[in-house]
């Protein structure tokens, strides 16, 4: 059975862009990966390619760059944290991008028939909003058995929040760290701050001396 693409165009003036877009990857490059480990790697980095390069505080100049999973998107799109988070949440769950691909399909073939949209004016990203909400690390438990920090989720799983000082160093740059229930769709947007240990000269997450006392 041939393989089915998801080819992207051009966002129209009075479309939002697409989460392909905004994360600047392409649908095809995306579900030809290997294996979904390949491609939640993929989304990851390219999440945090978009973080970098539309944060306030981090943006740098643009420079117009090639890669084999960068989409036809006008570089002088600028968008937002939600946004950008929005679109990680979406592509990084299997389910959900074949959910969101195929609303894809039929926003196009009814934009291509003249209907316009998902129904009455609806487009596949009104349909497809992850819940994503704002959090600082101060406020969530520590385990100090495990190692991890962890918050429970109103889906009733007490532990569907969890991550370790690995994650964080990981995204020790961006100084926030995205992290999905195990049950859900919702998502933690998770705040910290590195501050700089002088007397160690090592990079110290704020936070992290709950489980290292």
């Amino acid at each position: 059975m041939p393989q089915q693409h998801i080819h992207p165009t051009p966002t129209m003036p009075n479309q939002p862009p697409t989460h392909y877009q905004i994360l600047a990857i392409s649908p095809t490059t995306l579900t030809s990966q290997h294996t979904p480990q390949d491609a939640s790697a993929l989304v990851k980095r390219a999440y945090r390619r978009a973080l970098l390069n539309h944060h306030p505080d981090k943006k740098t100049p643009q420079t117009k760059t090639k890669t084999t999973t960068t989409t036809t998107t006008s570089t002088n799109a600028i968008y937002s944290i939600d946004q950008i988070s929005t679109a990680f949440a979406v592509l990084s769950n299997p389910a959900q991008r074949a959910d969101y691909d195929r609303a894809l399909r039929l926003q196009a073939a009814q934009s291509s028939a003249g209907a316009g949209g998902v129904g009455d004016g609806e487009t596949a990203q009104s349909r497809f909003q992850t819940g994503i909400e704002n959090v600082d690390l101060d406020d969530l438990d520590y385990d100090d058995a495990s190692d991890e920090w962890y918050r429970s989720c109103r889906c009733g799983n007490l532990r569907s929040y969890r991550f370790g000082e690995d994650d964080l160093e990981e995204a020790a740059d961006l100084g926030e760290l995205m992290v999905g229930c195990a049950d859900c769709s919702l998502w933690l947007r998770v705040h910290f701050a590195v501050v700089a240990d002088d007397e160690e000269e090592d990079a110290v997450v704020d936070g992290v001396g709950k489980g290292m006392m």
